[in-house]
């Protein structure tokens, strides 16, 4: 009985507790066990069917689907949790349409299949004769390359259906609920007699389909038995040939009733076998066999549990229904317009999790003849390196791609998100990978770190040259004239100076980050203050030539090692607060790029600003002493060179604020580099090259005549 005929049935047997076991009764209302207390079934509910549907969906990868169904209750439920269901493994209905013969929703339904390209695959839960008339409307609107998948509401029967929608639905898939041997049945055809049912219309009819012959007398032939048919007997045997139009394993409603039946007898076995003492009834009581109450007939049959001879085990669950194996079925018709279904995958709910369903591709014909499923989606996938962005006004399944933005990646088509890439990785040219970002700094191995480091060195070994030569000729008197200690004090400050680039060159490291900058800031301190204290002695010197002059007490030996010491300690007092408090660290850069800047954070700005402030005030200082003495005599002509000098030291550092703050990555280091490079020069070449030149090309002017301007007393 299907759910319309069985409705008022159970509603009257439930007042009664009487067991009713429907085999074709589907609608999910049945499942209400308050509403039907005493309702069975040997078919599962309808309800069964969208999660099974959208798993074959799911697995197909039919994103964007339509649904057909005929005007009914079962298909407003199929229609509610099918949405649901396919929406929750990522689908969407693109329509879903009533089709009734009493209005114009046949021409609409087709209407919207014909709008609707994109939505290859229709699900249709409909009767055989809707779908007759779907298929002569879509057949006048000339439309093909589409999939049907059927419910199993829909009884396929080549026989009712016409050319066109034979050709419909030939290649589309079928959910069936799977039929299984019946024991006895074949021997039971085969032993049919007609003399055992005389006067019955129905055998009659079997009879002439069977043996192909024909009743005398008038409407009693059927459309199948031609006229020159021979004239039925009633004694023709049944054989195995005969069997065939029976479809044996395809009977899906005989097996459900025989199922039910079988339960039944099985309820009344137990009923019967039950001993006295182990009744499941109150006090251990069994049933009345003569009179066996229907509520006690009710509790026998809902625990029901045997096994068929197909070795498949049936039973009643919470839902007072049997689990159902559904079949998915291969439509194919054949060119006499007979079609036949081949099973080629099947839906287990006793299967464990993730292995209900099983489908054999390689068996499955689609329409055109293609070997493998068509698609089924609203717009194309998104590929690689691009993400999804929902459309306004759309279903979730119709979208537009867009590019990954800058720094992210997506791996996999139709990635709803891109992914962020770690920090010191950078997507590759498709945006489909994350790959290590080229790390960038001022190294040894390219040519300006190589120029830069080659610069040092010579600059390095040039100040210890110098010093070599201030040290072999330090009893000439150009050495000794203006304090030979300050000299070699100021040589080996710059040649140590001249070694904090190699600190600044390769890759930055939490030691040499932490250094560098104090180095650089202790070691030049020295240069500049002993540059000053240089300044100083040749003024003092001078003016200490009065007899009445107040800075003879400055020009002892005490002034020159005072100045230096203790402009060096409050530099190096600053820089040892700076290490302590705010070590400078190795940072990676953060802008967008294929390459990491690796470079130094100060840690405290203001500390490295303090420090260079601190450089630029005793400059600063050291060039106000010394401008005022440079028209000092020739014989204290040094005043001029440390004149100059800071002057050079000064457009060095002047030019280097700019320069560091427009400069970027590595070239912010090189420009620092250089401007220690050029400011130790400045200082070495303004102080030393001359001084040199006479030492070494001219010693005939290294002398004290000279050194005091007596040759030009001659």
């Amino acid at each position: 009985m299907t759910s319309p005929e069985s409705r008022p049935m159970a509603e009257l047997l439930s007042l009664y507790k009487v067991p009713q076991i429907s085999h074709g009764s589907q609608h999910p209302q049945f499942s209400d066990h308050f509403r039907f207390p005493s309702f069975l079934r040997t078919v599962s509910s309808s309800a069964h069917q969208p999660w099974v549907l959208a798993k074959l969906l799911r697995y197909f990868n039919w994103t964007w689907v339509g649904l057909v169904g005929s005007d009914n209750d079962n298909f407003e439920w199929l229609d509610q949790l099918l949405q649901k269901q396919i929406g929750a493994v990522g689908g969407c209905v693109a329509f879903s349409k009533k089709i009734s013969t009493l209005d114009n929703s046949i021409s609409s339904t087709a209407n919207s299949i014909v709008a609707t390209r994109t939505a290859t695959v229709i699900i249709c839960d409909c009767y055989h004769f809707h779908f007759r008339l779907l298929a002569e409307a879509l057949q006048e609107n000339s439309v093909t390359g589409r999939t049907w998948v059927f419910s199993t509401s829909f009884a396929y029967n080549p026989s009712v259906l016409s050319p066109r929608a034979q050709e419909l639905l030939n290649n589309s898939l079928q959910l069936a609920i799977r039929s299984g041997r019946m024991p006895g049945f074949e021997d039971f055809l085969l032993a049919l007699r007609l003399a055992a049912y005389p006067g019955n219309s129905l055998m009659r009819k079997l009879w002439e389909e069977l043996q192909g012959c024909r009743w005398s007398g008038v409407g009693t032939s059927t459309q199948s038995a031609s006229k020159e048919a021979q004239n039925c007997t009633g004694l023709e045997n049944v054989t195995a040939a005969h069997l065939t139009a029976f479809k044996l394993s395809d009977l899906t409603a005989t097996y459900q009733a025989y199922l039910a039946a079988k339960a039944l007898l099985v309820a009344y076995q137990n009923l019967m076998s039950c001993s006295p003492g182990e009744g499941p009834f109150l006090g251990s009581t069994c049933a009345n066999i003569q009179d066996a109450r229907p509520w006690q007939v009710l509790h026998y049959t809902q625990k029901v549990h045997f096994t068929t001879k197909a070795h498949e085990e049936i039973f009643f669950t919470q839902d007072r229904e049997v689990l159902a194996t559904f079949d998915i079925r291969n439509i194919r018709v054949l060119q006499d317009q007979k079609g036949q279904r081949a099973i080629v995958g099947n839906f287990d709910f006793r299967a464990p999790p993730g292995k209900e369903l099983l489908i054999s591709d390689g068996a499955i014909i689609w329409a055109g003849g293609l070997l493998k499923a068509p698609s089924s989606i609203c717009n194309e996938k998104c590929s690689v390196g691009t993400r999804k962005s929902a459309l306004d006004g759309r279903p979730k399944c119709c979208y537009k791609c867009l590019p990954c933005p800058s720094g992210e990646i997506s791996t996999s088509p139709d990635s709803a998100a891109c992914q962020k890439c770690p920090k010191d990785w950078w997507p590759n040219v498709g945006r489909s990978q994350c790959i290590p970002k080229t790390l960038d700094f001022l190294s040894y191995h390219e040519p300006l770190g190589a120029v830069l480091a080659v610069c040092t060195a010579l600059l390095f070994l040039l100040a210890l040259a110098i010093l070599g030569i201030f040290i072999w000729h330090h009893q000439t008197p150009i050495v000794r004239a203006n304090n030979h200690q300050l000299s070699y004090l100021l040589l080996s400050s710059l040649a140590f100076c001249f070694l904090c680039p190699f600190l600044f060159i390769g890759h930055p490291g939490p030691l040499t980050c932490a250094v560098r900058q104090a180095a650089f800031g202790v070691t030049f301190t020295v240069c500049v203050s002993t540059v000053l204290a240089k300044t100083i002695v040749v003024v003092a010197a001078f003016h200490a030539t009065r007899p009445d002059a107040w800075i003879k007490k400055w020009a002892g030996p005490v002034l020159p090692s005072t100045i230096p010491i203790a402009c060096s300690l409050v530099q190096a007092t600053l820089c040892i607060f700076w290490l302590i408090g705010w070590p400078p660290q190795p940072v990676n850069s953060t802008e967008p790029g294929s390459t990491v800047t690796v470079k130094c954070d100060e840690g405290s700005l203001e500390l490295f600003h303090a420090m260079l402030g601190y450089l630029g005030l005793l400059g600063l200082v050291s060039l106000l002493v010394a401008f005022p003495a440079r028209r000092l005599p020739d014989t204290f002509n040094e005043a001029k060179h440390i004149t100059l000098s800071m002057l050079v030291c000064s457009c060095v550092w002047v030019s280097f604020i700019p320069a560091h703050t427009s400069a970027q990555g590595k070239d912010t280091v090189a420009v620092e580099v250089f401007t220690i490079l050029a400011s130790g020069a400045g200082l070495m070449s303004c102080l030393f090259f001359p001084k040199c030149y006479i030492i070494l090309l001219h010693p005939e002017k290294n002398t004290k005549e000279q050194m005091f301007g007596r040759h030009r007393l001659k």
